[in-house]
């Protein structure tokens, strides 16, 4: 079948017979040829990085659950009244609801992934986090550097407050929305 179409090609008129000069997969030298395919499949891969990629995969899909979401939405909700709009100073009151969220927030998290893993313990997961600050890279880590961020907290409480007040930057004027069928 594919002689007759080569063929029939390198008869009409414009058609050049490149097909010498084509190497196929089995002519070409692709170095050393120990009968392996090009994916890894697991060679080189250990336990460590395999339970490393499973906990930060789960903490994803933790961050980004509902449940987690209302979780975090009822703390700022309860402790949002203590902080204010207005003032630059820190009062006595925000490094202890700091110090609260803290420990909420990891014993959610840790709970949560024991559930999910459970071999995990998280001096492990220090530990890899510690051993691969070139991976340590989006959104799951950029969370989980806030956490013991204080300056981050009290941002998060404040906007969270104001847009509780209604105070927040109000965006309307940036975007019209227009019915797409009154428009001829």
């Amino acid at each position: 079948m594919a002689a007759t179409i080569r063929s029939s090609l390198l008869n009409s008129k414009n058609i050049v017979d490149i097909s010498s000069t084509i190497q196929t997969s089995n002519d070409m030298d692709w170095g050393d040829d120990d009968g392996e395919d090009f994916v890894d499949g697991g060679v080189g891969v250990t336990r460590e990085d395999e339970l490393f990629d499973l906990i930060v995969g789960t903490l994803e899909d933790l961050l980004m659950d509902d449940a987690f979401v209302d979780f975090q939405n009822k703390f700022m909700e309860s402790n949002c009244k203590h902080f204010s709009t207005t003032e630059d100073e820190n009062k006595l009151i925000y490094m202890d609801i700091f110090s609260a969220y803290n420990v909420k927030v990891e014993a959610y998290i840790e709970k949560k992934l024991r559930a999910e893993i459970p071999d995990f313990t998280m001096s492990e997961f220090l530990n890899m986090l510690r051993s691969r600050p070139e991976q340590l890279e989006g959104d799951v880590f950029d969370m989980m550097a806030t956490i013991g961020d204080f300056s981050a907290f009290k941002d998060m409480m404040v906007s969270f407050k104001q847009e509780q007040e209604g105070s927040g930057i109000d965006l309307s004027g940036l975007l019209a929305v227009t019915n797409s069928k009154s428009r001829k």
